[in-house]
């Protein structure tokens, strides 16, 4: 029976973000003969939102599907650009006039992968559809559709307890329910069930020295003076990535082994 090596790449921020998973996702792929890699992308456009140009660069660097979260209307392009990109995937507890795609699938020669995005309901803006419910609800009408039991979940979600219980309430129903949205990698990762993958966070990929990746300096000046100041991406060389590799079984639709993944270097233009 074969394997399959899926990586799924924490929140791309800003330029150095998308600079270092170019720099480095060949050798990623060569490393862990990685068969599928998805990422979330709802930064990657100056640190909020993301555009046709930066959903273009992450997709040319090889990724296969884009998830969205929170951010995704920041830049309002998007709202004209996000019919066009089938590999990219707005939460799917959104409300239906919202454009673009609710779903990746992605099939390679016998091989295939569905990739969903929930955004939670705690501490976060916007409130969307209880993403409980709605998955509940729309689950079994993927599986139906496509004949897959090879599902991934980016719950992009504030409340670290919310996406845990996310992770128990989608047990043995999917390969994974990968938490991301608070930029910080948890040592969390294990697998639930028979094989369902979680992680409460994946982490973020972009500005090592930064606040979540934007500027240190405002964010210190926010916190001091308690006075309102525009976020700036952080101006850094020094970048990582922050991932997770899941082996599974494609054929049973379960997840053998989920590791975190960590590279910090330099990046340049």
């Amino acid at each position: 029976m074969t394997n399959l090596n899926i990586l799924f790449i924490g929140d791309i921020v800003g330029r150095s973000g998308r600079k270092i998973l170019k720099q480095k996702l060949p050798l990623l792929k060569q490393q862990y003969l990685v068969d599928f890699v998805f990422c979330n992308g709802e930064n990657s456009a100056g640190g909020l939102g993301i555009t046709a140009s930066t959903a273009g660069e992450l997709l040319s660097s090889g990724v296969d599907g884009i998830t969205l979260g929170n951010h995704i209307w920041s830049q309002k392009i998007w709202l004209q650009q996000a019919s066009h990109f089938r590999q990219v995937c707005r939460p799917l507890n959104a409300p239906d006039a919202w454009p673009g795609f609710d779903h990746v699938y992605i099939k390679k020669e016998n091989h295939d992968v569905l990739l969903l995005s929930l955004l939670g309901q705690a501490f976060i803006k916007p409130v969307l559809k209880n993403p409980f419910n709605v998955i509940e609800e729309m689950l079994p009408k993927f599986k139906e559709k496509y004949r897959t039991k090879n599902i991934i979940i980016d719950f992009h979600a504030e409340s670290t307890a919310e996406k845990i219980t996310m992770g128990y309430f989608l047990e043995n129903r999917v390969l994974a329910v990968l938490g991301t949205h608070t930029h910080v990698q948890t040592a969390d990762e294990k697998i639930l069930g028979n094989g369902t993958a979680f992680i409460t966070d994946v982490g973020m990929t972009g500005p090592v020295n930064g606040v979540l990746g934007m500027s240190k300096i405002i964010a210190v000046e926010r916190a001091v003076n308690l006075l309102p100041a525009m976020y700036n991406i952080e101006k850094d060389s020094y970048a990582m990535i922050n991932a997770v590799l899941m082996t599974i079984d494609p054929i049973a639709g379960q997840t053998k082994k989920i590791e975190r993944i960590q590279i910090f270097d330099h990046v340049f233009e």
